[in-house]
């Protein structure tokens, strides 16, 4: 970064390093929302696996409707970067959190609204099409989610990035958590076909509660006082997405980076999960209970990556964590075949639980320090969702035909081995930290 884009770096808000009470308003408004918006986006993931293959698309050959299936799972992240455009336009010109606001309504109303679609009995080929336009508008929404949330958290004050961010990071873990303990308990009460008939529309419909909490946290917090200082100080950037393009090496960073961790979570916490029940012959109630853990003990360590990034620098623990998903690769899927609930839950933890949470416990205040504030939201919500086509929507699917193809899991280990190597690629091409 040169030192005329440093200098017009606006300082934080008079005030804001000691103001705690705000900070933490912040960073609770921000993380619940995310909570809320990441329990809908993976809801659809864990029935794209379980239900809707059977709901949607039904066919002679399973594998076949769960292709179906995940292709309709890809279109929620190639909507993302339209969203992260869009979001990131009006975040960098008008404040992050109104836009907030918005994907915060957007996303809850199309999650409810899927769970009251008809399903393909019923109304036939129509049924999946509206799924795919459904399916869209969430992409939209969670495309200006994450980056808009670390924002409003950590332009709050310039002290504990790390830290602070990591709790946003944590609420995409219990969306997770919340978006499959609901088919847990779903699958637990109910029989299969109670869970086909009406089952499977609860969790969804029951986003619209979780809606009216969010929208009225997000409404009580105040702006980020660096992007308030930037526009008092008449600096804000007039076309912010063509600025950040000017010098896209921060978005190509931050685009390999999320293709590398991106692939290899998706693959664990969605392929692994269908892998683990139609092709080994494990019960569902493993395999969910076995994500659900994970990201409970990522949850957890979040807020310790985050700190320990404040100390030695968020980079390394990048790096570390894409190494060791490449090392883990073919072990996961040998746990995998050995049928043992135990080991899988172990395997399951250590990639999600540990090696994953680290990566993504320091990604708020890695990716916010790349960009300057006035294209910051633009810069990363560009790099970000991009590579969500690649690394999330495309991963389980990738996963999917590449076993249909060989007939075993080998492939699929040497695809996330090469996703970690993009992600290595992405952390030396990234610009020096700011702050």
């Amino acid at each position: 970064m040169s030192a005329a884009a440093t200098a017009l770096e606006p300082a934080p808000a008079e005030g804001t390093p000691s103001d705690p009470a705000r900070s933490r308003r912040a960073v609770t408004a921000a993380a619940f929302g995310t909570v809320l918006e990441w329990y809908d986006f993976f809801l659809y993931g864990t029935a794209a696996a379980l239900v809707f293959p059977t709901l949607f698309f039904p066919a002679d050959d399973p594998l076949t409707s769960l292709l179906l299936s995940f292709a309709v799972f890809a279109t929620g992240f190639v909507a993302r970067p339209l969203g992260g455009l869009l979001s990131g336009y009006f975040g960098d010109r008008f404040g992050r959190r109104r836009v907030l606001v918005a994907t915060l309504l957007t996303m809850g109303v199309a999650t409810a609204l899927i769970g009251l679609l008809p399903t393909h009995a019923q109304v036939g080929a129509l049924a999946p099409v509206l799924l795919v336009v459904l399916r869209l508008v969430q992409g939209l929404a969670t495309g200006g989610e994450w980056s808009g949330a670390v924002l409003l958290a950590l332009e709050q004050s310039p002290l504990r990035r790390g830290f602070r961010g990591a709790f946003i990071s944590s609420a995409v873990y219990v969306g997770l958590i919340l978006g499959n303990l609901a088919f847990v308990v779903l699958v637990a009460v109910l029989d299969e076909q109670a869970l086909l008939d009406w089952g499977w529309r609860v969790p969804f419909v029951a986003s619209l509660v979780l809606v009216a909490i969010g929208w009225r946290l997000r409404r009580r917090v105040d702006e980020s006082p660096e992007f308030v200082a930037m526009l008092e100080a008449r600096r804000e950037a007039r076309q912010p997405i063509a600025e950040v393009l000017r010098r896209p090496r921060g978005i190509l960073a931050v685009f390999l980076v999320r293709v590398g961790v991106n692939t290899t979570f998706y693959v664990v916490s969605v392929f692994c999960l269908s892998y683990a029940s139609t092709v080994v012959g494990m019960p569902r109630e493993v395999t969910l209970t076995a994500l659900l853990v994970g990201a409970a003990v990522a949850a957890v360590l979040c807020p310790f990556w985050g700190a320990l990034g404040d100390r030695i620098g968020p980079r390394r623990l990048v790096v570390w964590s894409l190494v060791a998903f490449a090392v883990l690769a073919a072990p996961l899927f040998l746990v995998l075949d050995t049928g043992s609930a135990a080991l899988v839950i172990g395997v399951v933890v250590a990639a999600i639980g540990i090696v994953n949470s680290a990566s993504d416990g320091v990604q708020p205040a890695y990716f916010t320090a790349m960009f300057h504030t006035r294209v910051r939201y633009s810069g990363i919500s560009i790099g970000r969702e991009a590579g969500a086509i690649v690394g999330g929507g495309l991963a389980p699917l990738a996963a999917t035909a590449l076993l249909a193809q060989a007939g075993h899991w080998w492939p699929i280990a040497v695809m996330m081995a090469v996703a970690a190597i993009v992600g290595l690629v992405g952390t030396a091409i990234a610009p020096r930290e700011r702050g």
